[in-house]
């Protein structure tokens, strides 16, 4: 249950455990919070709680081990209201629920209280600004990245509207960015174009998980209880449309690790919850979503405010931002970033200096550094070619993005093929362009370039055959594997027996790297491989050409055998990785190992 715990401080029972999370809107004015409906407090109160307890209890941390019983949460959360009869009608709480279980792909059930509340505690979460007779023609998300930096100058540049921009600081550090930004804005445009409505929310006590799927939500509830203070229905978040349909450059985003923040189901699952809220409706959108990022920095320049780029920030590593390297160059925002700004021609004003690891020159020591960077560039290469019937056969989860729109399923779908087909036209340019003027094998081993013709020289040597690459996939289940040196058979999942013979033999030679990693603590993303020589040399093999042939057979003959056990067939086939010029190992997000005594 929550109850009052002072000025801006929100306190609940966590299983037994006292927890809080303190919040703080600044600028509103008193007649404006005076104004607000006792559902909306209560709304502004639940979106907090939901937030809280989504960092309260992790989901397993990122070596995803159990993942089938940490990552898919359920929440069973009791909450005193002052609008009682509005929030236990059935229409609503099926709405909020569904939104909730978008977001964040956990399992949300409500049961509501009568609360006793006062006038005094209506306002503990507002500081309030100087009456004003300033209004607001729009209510913008502004984070500080370039997206909704492009979208404050849309608005008021281009549009010419008086904005209130919406913002969380999660560190001091953002918060100079945003009002650094704000202030050029102020020195170049009409300073009465904007107000800024700033945010600060931190869990008391700390966060246990980090993914902050909820987070969007309670953003979304902050921006509606702006714009109805304002007398507004709308509230945008500016994003490229690219991000907002996170699709999976190689797996290592699907499921609940892959936000949803502006993903048009979210926005439309949004919309329809706070129009229940709201009487008169409450609209939350991005007018970005057909936007490549590309296309958005080239928005920046048109709008003549390029010079403010570096002022932007987009690196998902906040505490680790330095004034020198305000961008770490490795998470897949700055790879998006960068890329985009080299897209467009503008990369004297985002110095190269600004990022640890550079995008083209530096070098990437960690599996998933590597990886991050390269896939980028793979799925950039898909989207080239994206057509239609390719897009939907390949990701058929973009059909949960088609239904959102108010045209018909084939328009959407041709229309984000060719969102796609820009965006990865764009960055295939800047790589051919670098390659261009220096040969791959020239740049820095570990750098991108060098890891890209790597990678282009090892599928022309293999003639086209296919070579599957590290996949970062989460699961909803990982699987045992039991070797049984004595009769040299193994067990998968207490299901799938595998025989003696040559898979067995691949599979034990892969996991005996696997146990020495995790016995040394090593981060499963970072477990090492067995290089294709020696992994040959181990098997008796004549060749790395045998090797790969061995390795696609025990591939389809595991997706059999889990086929048959009931189970994902592709999950078989992947238990074996091959990461590019690297080598072999199990998957360690998919399995576990253990080894039987002969004594057993």
């Amino acid at each position: 249950m929550t109850r009052s715990g002072g000025d801006q401080v929100l306190r609940f029972d966590l299983n037994g455990e006292e927890r809080a999370i303190s919040l703080k809107i600044s600028q509103l004015t008193q007649r404006m919070v005076a104004g607000l409906p006792d559902r909306t407090l209560d709304l502004l109160e639940l979106a907090a709680l939901v937030y809280a307890v989504d960092s309260s209890v992790s989901r397993g941390g990122p070596a995803l081990q159990k993942m089938g019983a940490q990552w898919h949460r359920r929440f069973r959360i009791e909450m005193a209201v002052r609008d009682l009869a509005f929030w236990e009608q059935s229409d609503v709480s099926a709405a909020l629920e569904a939104l909730l279980a978008f977001l964040s792909g956990d399992t949300f059930t409500f049961t509501f209280g009568v609360r006793k509340h006062s006038d005094a505690e209506r306002n503990r979460f507002f500081k309030f600004g100087e009456e004003s007779a300033w209004s607001a023609d729009r209510v913008l998300m502004f984070s500080g990245g370039l997206d909704s930096y492009a979208g404050a100058l849309e608005e008021t540049v281009r549009q010419g509207f008086s904005v209130a921009l919406v913002s969380h600081a999660s560190s001091t550090k953002i918060e100079r960015v945003q009002k650094d930004l704000l202030a050029a804005l102020r020195a170049k445009l009409n300073p009465d174009l904007f107000r800024h409505v700033p945010v600060r929310m931190q869990m008391v006590g700390g966060v246990k998980e980090g993914t902050h799927r909820s987070r969007s939500f309670l953003f979304a509830t902050l921006g509606a209880v702006t714009a109805f203070g304002f007398g507004q229905e709308r509230v945008s978040f500016y994003e490229n449309g690219v991000v907002s349909l996170n699709l999976p450059p190689v797996g290592n985003v699907q499921g609940t690790r892959a936000t949803r923040t502006t993903h048009p189901k979210s926005l439309l699952l949004m919309s329809q919850f706070l129009g229940l809220v709201f009487e008169n409706g409450m609209r939350i959108d991005n007018p970005f979503f057909w936007h490549t990022k590309t296309e958005v920095v080239e928005k920046v320049a048109q709008l003549e405010m390029a010079e403010q780029i570096r002022h932007t920030r987009s690196c998902a590593d906040v505490h680790n931002q330095t004034n020198l390297n305000p961008h770490c160059g490795r998470c897949s925002q700055c790879v998006d970033r960068r890329f985009a700004v080299l897209a467009a021609g503008l990369e004297t004003q985002d110095p190269k200096e600004a990022y640890a690891v550079e995008l083209l020159d530096g070098l990437r020591k960690s599996v998933i550094d590597k990886e991050t960077a390269l896939s980028y560039v793979r799925a950039a290469q898909q989207y080239v070619h994206a057509t239609p019937d390719l897009l939907q056969q390949r990701y058929p989860e973009v059909f949960q993005a088609v239904e959102c729109f108010n045209e018909p399923a084939p328009t959407a779908l041709s229309r984000i093929a060719g969102l796609l087909k820009r965006h990865g036209q764009s960055v295939i340019s800047v790589m051919n362009h670098t390659l261009d003027h220096q040969a791959a094998d020239a740049f820095p081993v570990g750098s991108l370039p060098w890891m890209y013709g790597e990678e282009k020289r090892q599928a022309a040597f293999s003639a086209g055959a296919d070579m599957p690459t590290i996949s970062l996939q989460t699961s909803d289940q990982t699987h045992t594997i039991v070797f049984d040196d004595e009769r040299q058979t193994a067990t998968v999942a207490d299901v799938v027996d595998i025989p003696k013979g040559a898979n067995f033999n691949l599979l034990r030679e892969l996991a005996t790297e696997h146990l020495c990693a995790a016995g040394q603590g090593i981060d499963p993303l970072d477990y090492p491989t067995i290089a294709a020589p020696d992994l040959s040399d181990r098997l008796g093999l004549a060749s790395d050409e045998a090797l790969r042939q061995r390795v696609n057979r025990a591939r389809k003959a595991l997706g059999r055998l889990f086929e048959a056990a009931g189970l994902d067939a592709d999950q078989g086939a992947g238990l074996i990785e091959n990461i590019p010029w690297h080598g072999y190992r199990l998957n360690p997000t998919l399995v576990t190992v253990r080894i039987k005594s002969a004594t057993l």
